[in-house]
């Protein structure tokens, strides 16, 4: 070989050897892909990138500090601190996989798109939550946000193609699950192969839901006879994260749906302190060295350093065994349910069977008495005809309570309770409706709402309604009486002036006044008729009607009638005393007026409030809700308020 060719030959070795070399790198670097997902910032100004890598060989990939760079409009940061993201437990991830089902996938398409999808969530890692919703003639929702990988895949199994393509509408769909998914990297996966057809939402409304729920879009369209390329890219385009993504063939769209699992999957939280807060906007620049490679990517953000909260906090687990209802149809039956609970509840309560209501009172207050075996027999009638006695069940169920060991002291005050509120119940009966109460408050909290506390902040709710019925029914019934005591006087000096004797007077106010006086009186009558002296029954009465004006006219009148005098000018004395002390009342009642409305209002605007917050940003309150700090302090405030209602009641509550 001649020296002339030497050179040549060397140099042609040289460039054959430089091609070698780079021909891996080349290779690794169209291979694998580096993304920024996701970037958030507190207010201390630290940020937060996610980044994602998918490729051959990512699983044993292991970033670490010294292996990511950053910059910030195009200056390197310092501290930076790599870890990964599904390990550090912060934040969980949910899935909103869209599946066109269009007429024109029909065939080979549909198949190859659900295969990807199988393959797609069988992937990804267990706490990923996913979410499934088909379109084509509208969208809908096949399978909420699950864990169970099982059920998503059989729901991909199951879809069914029919005509229109309703994307726009899944998206909104999507978006509108996701910002139940609190404090959650939320993602939306599209598969179509064409444009929307027959959506009621325009494409500007899916954008604006995408921005709203901060959701990474990936877009991927198989291309065929009709495309639209622009509206997917803007859907990808609408945050970060997002990516458009176009195949031709199933081998195309399986790899895709395949590298979109492993940017899920294999994802790192780099964090680092940033001092830049004048810049409206943040040039963001990420690389990745693997291996001797370096991958880069880069976004543009919105600088929010210093305007935003902390950290997100931790999502509370979904229950498997309660999915079912963790959707709107769930929502809805379970406020139907609760409806008709509380109507039912209602009607036991306020309606007992017919003509029963005074003979059962009656024989209750009798027992103390007198044991005659015509008594004896009208209790055992009694236990087979109760209000909630008038079926097998309901007896069967008060006999189980019945044979509980409570106390007869307390059984005895509540029978005196139901009896001043003239329900047709016995204690037992009562007590059931309470424990009835409690387990429905419970199963709607934890079935409706999925959350422990609610089950037992609503099983309390549900034990109290009762009794608060009851005090409420008590002192609506106590008030009547004692408003028509002045004139039931009246009627009864009326009567002695006329010439009637003291037990005819009282017949007369029986027959001639309104409830609930009439129906008390007629009972004073049916007592002293079966032997038990009027002085006792009066006192008997007083004490069920309840009050300090009826039981001062009970002490006079039996004074009067033990020492004598005129029993009818008495009466009259005492009637225009109690109307001057109801007058009083009535004007302190008034004058108060401003006072009661403000406790009112004082006590319900936190509740509204909440509950106004809970329904317009779920995800503003969840960051409350769903932190164990966060319910700690709503126990706290609410203990605090029912203080403050104690104390405000106490200070407008004026005796006279």
């Amino acid at each position: 070989m001649t020296r002339r060719l030497r050179a040549p030959i060397a140099l042609m070795l040289c460039l054959m050897g430089a091609l070698l070399l780079a021909a891996p790198q080349a290779g690794a670097q169209e291979g694998f892909v580096a993304q920024i997902r996701e970037v958030s910032f507190d207010s201390g100004g630290l940020t937060r990138l996610v980044v994602s890598l998918a490729g051959p060989g990512v699983e044993t990939v292991d970033l670490g500090s010294g292996d990511v760079t950053v910059t910030e409009n195009g200056r390197p940061v310092g501290d930076v601190e790599v870890a990964e993201f599904h390990e550090t437990g912060t934040r969980a991830v949910a899935v909103a996989l869209l599946m066109d089902v269009s007429a024109s996938t029909l065939g080979a398409p549909s198949e190859a798109a659900k295969q990807a999808a199988r393959s797609f969530v069988s992937s990804l890692p267990p706490t990923v939550r996913v979410a499934l919703i088909a379109f084509a003639d509208e969208a809908r929702l096949v399978q909420g946000f699950t864990t169970d990988r099982g059920r998503i895949l059989d729901s991909i199994s199951t879809l069914a193609l029919s005509q229109g393509t309703a994307l726009h509408d899944a998206v909104a769909i999507a978006a509108d699950e996701l910002t139940r998914q609190f404090n959650a990297q939320r993602n939306i996966v599209i598969f179509s192969d064409g444009f929307d057809v027959g959506s009621q939402t325009t494409l500007a409304e899916a954008v604006a839901a995408v921005e709203r729920a901060d959701a990474a879009t990936t877009t991927v369209l198989l291309a065929g006879s009709q495309l639209d390329e622009s509206s997917l890219r803007a859907l990808a385009d609408a945050e970060v994260g997002g990516e458009f993504v176009r195949v031709s063939d199933a081998a195309q769209l399986q790899a895709a749906f395949e590298r979109l699992a492993q940017a899920i999957t294999y994802q790192w939280t780099v964090t680092y302190p940033g001092a830049d807060r004048e810049s409206a906007d943040l040039d963001l620049g990420v690389t990745v060295s693997v291996a001797g490679v370096t991958f880069t990517d880069s976004s543009v953000v919105l600088n929010r350093r210093g305007a935003v909260g902390p950290p997100p906090l931790t999502l509370v687990e979904e229950k498997p065994l309660l999915g079912l209802f963790a959707n709107s149809l769930g929502l809805i039956l379970g406020i139907a349910a609760a409806f008709i609970g509380v109507l039912m509840f209602l009607i036991v309560i306020l309606q007992g069977p017919a003509g029963k209501t005074e003979e059962r009172a009656l024989q209750r207050r009798l027992r103390m008495y007198s044991r005659t075996e015509r008594v004896k027999e009208k209790e055992k009638e009694e236990r087979s005809g109760g209000a909630l006695s008038g079926s097998a069940f309901g007896r069967k169920a008060v006999e189980m309570v019945e044979k509980l060991p409570w106390s007869e002291k307390f059984t005895e005050k509540l029978q005196k309770e139901i009896d001043r509120a003239a329900w047709p119940l016995r204690s037992s009966e009562f007590i059931l409706i309470t424990i009835g109460g409690v387990l429905g408050g419970s199963l709607i909290g934890l079935l409706l709402f999925q959350r422990v506390y609610w089950g037992v902040m609503l099983a309390v709710v549900g034990g109290f309604i009762p009794r608060l019925l009851l005090a409420r029914r008590i002192g609506k019934r106590t008030t009547d009486f004692l408003g028509q005591l002045p004139d039931t006087l009246q009627l009864l000096a009326g009567s002695l002036q006329a010439g009637y004797g003291f037990m005819q007077a009282l017949d007369t106010v029986a027959r001639e006044a309104l409830p609930p006086t009439s129906s008390e009186f007629a009972r004073v009558l049916a007592e002293t008729r079966l032997g038990l002296p009027i002085e006792r029954a009066l006192e008997d009465m007083a004490d069920r009607v309840g009050g300090d004006d009826f039981k001062w006219v009970v002490l006079a009148i039996n004074i009067q009638r033990q020492v004598g005098g005129n029993l009818a000018q008495l009466l009259v004395t005492v009637a225009d005393t109690l109307r001057e002390r109801e007058q009083v009342r009535r004007q302190i009642k008034v004058l108060s007026a401003e006072g009661r409305l403000s406790a009112v209002v004082l006590i319900a605007l936190p509740f509204l409030l909440f509950g106004y917050l809970t329904l317009v940003n779920p995800e503003y309150m969840g960051q409350l809700t769903e932190a164990t700090i966060g319910k700690i302090l709503i126990v706290v405030a609410t203990v605090l308020i029912g203080v403050g209602a104690l104390w405000m009641r106490k200070i407008i509550k004026i005796d006279v």
